[in-house]
């Protein structure tokens, strides 16, 4: 294509163009290929990009940067991350709303004590070796200076988990659901 490009002889202005495209750096103001297209973007309507170069090739690839750089530049940007905070806080809603689907009231009694530790910064996640181990580290609320359990997914150390380990449905306690609700943030944050 290149070469058919260079080979023809165009007319502009009543002058003849040379057939042979000059190497090296163009002398022309202008560069010596072209390419015109219009385009749609979306949510503004039709627009015009044109690319040019020293040859066909060169000129329609800087068109189609052209056009990858206009829609990109209007293109709807995502709106900023939540705030950890507000992200446990629609995580929060969300649960809150299964559980009353439920009519479960001490699980969302729990859910909001779980949110409270989260808050308070009662619940980090074990890592070793910059790997994290799956085992999360919560601070009682009752006594969070002397007493901390560690959580495996449902499995906790305290009483209410202990309590209710033979429960034929899945049970958790504030300090699981805390440790759950901490790594749904990170999943988010990670993302």
């Amino acid at each position: 294509m290149d070469q058919t490009i260079a080979q023809l002889t165009q007319a502009v202005n009543n002058h003849q163009m040379p057939s042979a495209v000059p190497q090296g750096p163009a002398l022309l103001p202008e560069a010596s290929c072209s390419v015109n297209l219009f385009f749609e973007v979306p949510g503004y309507g039709k627009a015009q990009a044109t690319g040019r170069g020293r040859t066909g090739a060169e000129a329609v690839d800087n068109l189609r940067q052209t056009i990858a750089h206009t829609l990109s530049a209007f293109a709807p940007h995502p709106p900023p991350l939540a705030s950890r905070t507000q992200r446990l806080s629609l995580l929060l809603a969300c649960g809150l709303e299964k559980a009353l689907a439920k009519d479960d009231g001490k699980l969302a009694e729990r859910l909001t004590k779980a949110a409270l530790l989260v808050l308070a910064g009662h619940v980090e996640e074990v890592v070793i070796d910059g790997q994290p181990m799956g085992v999360y580290r919560v601070r009682s609320q009752a006594e969070p200076a002397n007493t901390v359990y560690d959580v495996q997914g449902r499995v906790c150390e305290c009483q209410d988990s202990r309590r209710h380990a033979e429960d034929t449905t899945p049970y958790h306690c504030k300090h699981s659901l805390a440790s759950l609700l901490v790594h749904r943030l990170s999943e988010q944050e990670a993302l």
